[in-house]
């Protein structure tokens, strides 16, 4: 049955306890008094217009996978099922936000390198690093904005060995219920499938007492690994090349500021995979696909972006990433969780767990951007290199900014 239509008011927009609202006026007299109407009452009165049915709408949300409803959730099990059944996982963003063809994909990965080799002092003919780096953080952000970035952290990896094995820490930005999910599925690049370390997942499932495969289907779409694992083809230059790839759910809703060590499935899993890296008689690198703070009106800040908004989510950036390439896990989270992790750290989890996994290191931090977007937010994102900590090392921590 169609609903009553909303009558001819006088709609005025308004404040009320601090949030926005809309007062009705009539032009009949009828109102003792204007009548507060909160935003998302106001939205639905204007959908009564006398001919619109709000079952119809519900149907059509409905139809488009926009409501939690059974068909939804038949959705879902139809997408885990493909994605179980599919030799590997597909490039997800080719062609969107990268080349979709290898020879474009291969300039320009290389030009963001290039790039980033002529930008560091003494140019390109830096010398090569005394010693490869056991582990790095890199941007998950778009190219467009990130590119440069992602050159200076992956220009200081170099040519990537055979044999080399990948362990890829990214985000999942869906927020499964398992603070870290594993797939059996290869990347594939517009390259070549890049395969999962068979053996290295093995050893970590066999030591892990909770399934971190219950949610893989969430590595379908998700960027923060795929990103990465298009860097660490192109330096590996043909050669063969396995990864261990690793999603995190944030920490937070499980510990809040507290230690995430606190967590047995944190915990445990972090002792199941560095076990494994141990015995791994191969090269292992671990990598961390992240971003930083989040700002602005996009992501629920009342205040816009620009120079001050810009300033303060630095400063706070490079508190964290101070305790980061000190190599000092618990340190980066309290930093970060001090004020509840009111920049919005996407990448917190992900990058307590690449430190736990190289502990003891030492970093040293080689950029840090920020990046804005039209829809009103701007985030922070860095490179950074770590290796091991020596009997004979020095401090090397340290930024170039």
């Amino acid at each position: 049955m169609p609903v009553p239509k909303l009558r001819p008011l006088d709609l005025v927009a308004g404040e009320w306890q601090g949030r926005r609202a809309v007062y009705a006026r009539d032009y009949e007299g009828l109102l003792e008094s204007p009548v507060l109407l909160p935003l998302p009452v106001f939205f639905v009165a204007l959908l009564l217009d006398g001919r619109r049915e709000i079952d119809r709408i519900i149907q059509d949300l409905d139809a488009h996978h926009l409501l939690e409803t059974p068909r939804l959730a038949q959705r879902r099990r139809d997408v885990e099922q493909a994605y179980r059944a599919a030799p590997h996982r597909a490039p997800a963003h080719a062609g969107v936000s990268y080349p979709a063809d290898p020879a474009a994909l291969a300039a320009t990965l290389e030009g963001f390198l290039s790039a980033a080799a002529i930008g560091r002092p003494g140019g390109d003919g830096d010398p090569a690093p005394a010693r490869r780096p056991r582990g790095l953080l890199a941007p998950h952000i778009d190219f467009l904005r990130g590119g440069p970035t992602y050159g200076r952290a992956y220009g200081a990896v170099g040519e990537i060995p055979a044999g080399t094995c990948a362990v890829v820490v990214g985000v999942a930005h869906a927020g499964p219920p398992a603070p870290y999910v594993l797939t059996t599925k290869g990347y594939a690049t517009p390259g070549r499938v890049i395969e999962v370390d068979r053996p290295l997942l093995d050893a970590v499932a066999s030591r892990y007492p909770f399934d971190a495969m219950t949610h893989e289907a969430v590595h379908r779409t998700e960027h923060s690994i795929e990103f990465q694992v298009l860097f660490l083809d192109h330096l590996a230059g043909g050669r063969p090349l396995t990864i261990l790839p690793v999603l995190c759910s944030s920490f937070e809703p499980l510990c809040g500021r507290a230690s995430p060590s606190q967590l047995g499935e944190v915990e445990s899993f972090i002792a199941a995979l560095r076990d494994a890296i141990a015995e791994a008689e191969r090269p292992v690198i671990v990598v961390g696909g992240v971003d930083l703070s989040h700002v602005g009106p996009r992501f629920g800040d009342a205040e816009a972006v620009g120079p001050t908004l810009a300033a303060a989510a630095r400063a706070d950036d490079l508190a964290a990433l101070d305790r980061a390439v000190a190599g000092d896990a618990e340190g980066f989270w309290q930093t970060v969780m001090a004020d509840g992790n009111r920049r919005r750290v996407c990448g917190l989890s992900a990058i307590y767990t690449v430190l736990r996994l190289l502990t003891p290191t030492r970093g040293h931090l080689l950029a840090y951007n920020q990046g804005e977007d039209p829809a009103g937010g701007m985030v922070g994102f860095a490179a950074a290199v770590f290796d091991e900590v020596r009997a004979d090392d020095g401090a090397c921590a340290g930024s170039d900014g």
